[in-house]
Formats: structure tokens, C-alpha cells, sequence
């Protein structure tokens, strides 16, 4: 926590960085122009894909790289929306209800809290948030559920204790009870999800656990598929897959495979190493609500290499306002209709014209999910009486306790 004291000093510390400050936001805009040549919407998409998989050890080493699937428009790099919104709200509002008139969304969040070794109890519990809506009418509902003792045990995993895998499969779990029991009646409409599907930060997991996961995640899909619900993840990004697909493709061409480099990046890998796709496509995505032609995204944990898919995603990535957005989606969507890819275009713009930037349905179902310090404290409270209750009712000498590290770390959430 800050003190005034500390706050004073960091403002003077500031003042006497500016010029690092300034050099720092040059370093990036030199970046994007040095970065022009390796563009990869100036290269032949046919040739991307030729060369991606054509060598089965880049994806290993580039980590995240993007198959391009929309080949008529992939030269353009930019797409603009076909009648977007207008300038005035009356215009603005009449073209989000001929939107909403023909699409419905509804949003998923989940907040959480984790098993804590610090107490003699083991326990945890897990919320779900759901908003739907469409035009004129909104639906929310807010599920709770709570593990105790050995139901926090992975048994097909050697007797494991949870652990973020076991969470995420917890949460669709309960995501897919709640569109069951209380939105039937809404079905079909997209679900928009503030995760990633391409589930790219498990790259550091065990193969055991990336397993579970893929396996989970591949499962999730399936029931929403059978609900007649379409999962559209939407969310601010900081994945390199084409510009990591620009090196490979432009830069990269003299060597025969990524192998022959993978203890010695090139001057270019290490030149481009902290520019993101979302740095990259400010200078692409120039005009508002326009998107980049979709592409397949691989990375090391949905793909063993860029022939071999495990998990067929489509994604794009989406100007609105101030936001540059990545939206992703099973591609077999595109595969059953290609107008999917506008609509889901549409449904994310107007949902996002309503708080500049970013969808109001998951920011809706993000109030509903989320766990405050308060909340928090009031679910260990909760857990608390009733262990007393029932330590008295069995005659047991026990409760929930914090340890002394517990206990400090309990205050400074309060």
C-alpha cells in the first residue's frame, strides 16, 4: 500500500525520467516502421501457409504464429465494416437495435476462491455470473458452489490437490449447469467469454495438465455447441502470432528450419521482441470497427505443429475506439456459415458501443461474478460459523484457523 511518502517520491523520481519516458514511446513508434518489411499481410497467404507448415519445428520456437484462412481479403490487412455505426447517438442507437433485433449475447464470469493450506479446513468456492440480453430485455443469474475436504482431490490425476486446470474445468462445469437450468428458453445467442480459447498461457504447464485442459476446454465447446450457443472470446491480447508469422515468413527465409536458431534468435526476433500484435495492427487497423482478415491461431498447446491442430480455432482482431480487441471462436462456425464471422463482428461492436471499447455484457456479467475483499472475508465467515456449529454438534475441538502468515495475509485484504 502507498503511503503519501511513497507517492511523493515516486512523483519525483518520475520527473527525472522524462527523457526515458520520451525515448521509451519513440523506441516504440521506431519499432512499427522498422517492423514494415516483415508485415505479413504484404506476403501471399498461400506462401505463409506453405512455409508454416512446411517446417514442423517453428511453431516450438515462435511459440504463437497465425495460419491465414481468409485468403480474398488477407492482402487487404485492414476490412472495414459494411454500414457501421453513425455519428450521432440517435444514428449510433437505431443501428445497435437492428443489431440486437436479430442477434442475442449473453456474457460468462467467474471469480473464485482457492483452497488455502493456512487453514485446518480445506475448502473452496467458485461464482458464476451470466447476463444475457437482447433488444429490450436482459436476464441475469448469479450461481454459487462450494468443495470441501476431499472433493478438492483430482483423483484421475494420482490423488493431486486442485490447481488451476481442475478451477477452469470447475467453472465451465458450472457455467454449463447454469445456461441448462435458467436460459433454455433464450437459446440460441452468442456467448461471449473474457478468456482465451486458444488457451496460449498454459504453454508453461506440464503436459499432463495442458492435457487436462485441451481436454476440458474440448468438452466445454462441445456441450455449448449441443446448447445451440456459439462461444466468442473477447478480449485485450498480448499474443505476437503475426508478427511472429511476418519474421518467420520474411526474415527468417534464409534458414531451412527454426531448429538450426533455437539457442541463437536472429537480430530481427530480438529487434521485434516487444512488439505485440495490438502495437503492431495500430498502424493496420487505421478506421474504426474494422478487423483484420481471420486466421487460424496455433501455439505449442492447441497444435503440435501447424499440420497437426488439436483444438480449430478462427480469430481476428478488432478496432473499437481506443481498443484493439482479439476475438476468437471455433472455426467450424465459419465452416457452417461465413457470415458468422460478420455477425459475430456486429455483435461485438454494438455490445461495445454501449462503454466505448469494450463489450457491456461482459462487463455486466464481470459485476455479477466477481468476489470481493469483503465477499471474500464474508465466504471464510460463513465457513467459519458453521464449522464451529458443527464442532459443537459432534463435540470435535476444531475450527477454522488462519496461521499467524494466514491471518496477515487475511488483514491486508480487508
Amino acid at each position: 500500500m502507498l503511503d503519501e511518502l511513497s507517492i511523493h517520491s515516486l512523483a519525483k523520481k518520475l520527473d527525472t525520467r522524462e527523457e526515458k519516458i520520451v525515448e521509451g514511446l519513440l523506441g516504440y513508434k521506431n519499432v512499427q516502421e522498422k517492423f514494415s518489411p516483415y508485415n505479413p499481410f504484404i506476403l501471399n497467404p498461400k506462401e505463409i501457409e506453405e512455409e508454416l507448415v512446411g517446417d514442423r519445428s517453428c511453431l516450438d520456437s515462435f511459440n504463437s504464429l497465425a495460419m491465414p484462412l481468409e485468403y480474398l481479403n488477407w492482402h487487404l490487412g485492414q476490412i472495414v465494416l459494411d454500414n457501421p455505426p453513425g455519428q450521432s447517438d440517435e444514428e449510433i442507437k437505431d443501428w445497435m437495435s437492428k443489431v440486437f433485433n436479430l442477434t442475442s449475447i449473453a456474457a460468462v464470469d467467474a471469480s473464485t476462491v482457492e483452497h488455502d493450506l493456512h487453514l485446518n479446513l480445506l475448502y473452496a468456492y467458485t461464482q458464476i455470473g451470466v447476463f444475457w440480453k437482447t433488444i429490450g430485455r436482459y436476464k441475469k443469474r448469479i450461481t454459487g458452489d462450494v468443495k470441501v475436504g476431499d472433493e478438492l482431490y483430482q483423483t484421475k490425476r494420482n490423488f493431486v490437490l486442485y490447481d488451476h486446470v481442475d478451477y477452469q474445468k470447475w467453472n465451465w462445469d458450472l457455467t454449463i449447469d447454469v445456461l441448462r437450468e435458467h436460459f433454455t428458453d433464450n437459446m440460441p445467442f452468442f456467448l461471449f467469454l473474457d478468456e482465451s480459447l486458444s488457451i496460449s498461457y498454459a504453454r508453461n504447464y506440464t503436459y499432463d495438465r495442458q492435457a487436462f485442459l485441451l481436454s476440458s476446454l474440448q468438452q466445454y465447446l462441445r456441450q455449448l455447441d449441443g446448447l445451440s450457443i456459439i462461444p466468442v472470446a473477447v478480449y485485450h491480447s498480448l499474443d505476437r502470432c503475426l508478427v511472429n508469422t511476418g519474421l518467420k515468413c520474411s526474415a527468417c527465409k534464409i534458414q531451412d528450419m527454426c531448429k538450426n536458431c533455437d539457442v541463437k534468435p536472429s537480430q530481427e526476433e530480438i529487434l521485434f521482441k516487444t512488439l505485440y500484435d495490438k502495437f503492431f495492427l495500430w498502424n493496420i487497423l487505421v478506421d474504426n470497427y474494422s478487423r483484420t482478415p481471420y486466421f487460424r491461431p496455433l501455439n505449442s498447446v492447441i497444435a503440435k505443429s501447424c499440420s497437426d491442430i488439436k483444438l480449430d480455432l478462427a480469430s481476428f482482431y478488432l478496432r473499437i475506439d481506443d481498443s484493439i480487441l482479439r476475438v476468437e471462436f471455433p472455426f467450424k462456425y465459419v465452416m457452417e456459415d461465413k457470415d458468422n464471422v460478420e455477425k459475430i463482428r456486429r455483435a461485438v461492436v454494438a455490445d461495445s458501443l454501449l462503454i466505448k471499447g469494450y463489450p457491456a455484457t461482459l462487463a455486466n456479467a464481470h459485476e455479477l461474478a466477481v468476489l470481493s475483499a469483503q465477499d471474500r472475508s464474508t465466504i471464510n465467515e460463513l465457513v467459519y460459523r458453521k464449522t464451529l456449529e458443527l464442532s459443537k454438534k459432534y463435540g470435535l475441538d476444531i475450527s477454522v484457523k488462519f496461521t499467524r502468515k494466514g491471518e496477515l495475509k487475511r488483514r491486508r485484504l480487508l
